[in-house]
């Protein structure tokens, strides 16, 4: 989006009624998404502990068998299984978290897609084109979206993609931080 380099207190006013008219859209995606993401989570969270307690047990077999040979291998293997395990769960963990925000993403999408052709997309699209003349101005061009969902507008230079896949990419951003805690 190019932004004009008018009035930056104007064009403040023009993002926060954007960011007003976004916001029960934004609210309902962020609870299903949150909602999705912790069940999602919880799982993941089995899946790691489980990960790390076979991987703790490995170790500990490992280090008995080492005992028998000599303290000084048993440290050094043990160390080095040990530091495996960690690597390997932690690969795990972040392999879970990418898998769920990736699942996050794609079940808002779906359910964006999903408005096609209804009432509400109608409704979604037609506060959106209000938003994008807000914005850009009453001679702004706006179409629907690809999609179907959400709309792209037009004026001069200027463009301003209100569609849904953009829509979506930026609320995910903006609940990045939000979504990190949940791995807290």
């Amino acid at each position: 989006m190019t932004v004009p380099s008018a009035a930056p207190e104007a064009t403040r006013d023009k993002e926060s009624a954007l960011e007003r008219g976004l916001g029960p859209v934004i609210e309902a995606m962020l609870n299903e998404a949150e909602q999705r993401a912790t069940l999602i989570l919880g799982d993941a969270d089995a899946q790691a502990s489980g990960s790390l307690e076979d991987a703790r047990r490995r170790g500990d077999e490992l280090l008995a068998a080492a005992r028998a040979d000599g303290a000084t291998t048993a440290r050094r293997v043990a160390t080095r299984i040990i530091s495996e395990a960690r690597r390997h769960a932690r690969e795990e963990v972040l392999g879970v978290q990418r898998q769920i925000y990736e699942r996050v993403r794609s079940l808002a999408q779906a359910q964006l897609d999903g408005l096609v052709n209804s009432p509400a997309a109608k409704e979604l699209n037609s506060s959106l084109g209000q938003l994008a003349r807000d914005y850009l101005g009453p001679a702004a061009k706006v179409e629907t979206s690809e999609t179907g969902v959400g709309v792209i507008a037009t004026k001069d230079q200027r463009r301003l993609d209100l569609s849904s896949s953009a829509l979506l990419e930026r609320e995910l951003r903006s609940v990045g931080p939000r979504i990190e805690e949940l791995w807290s």
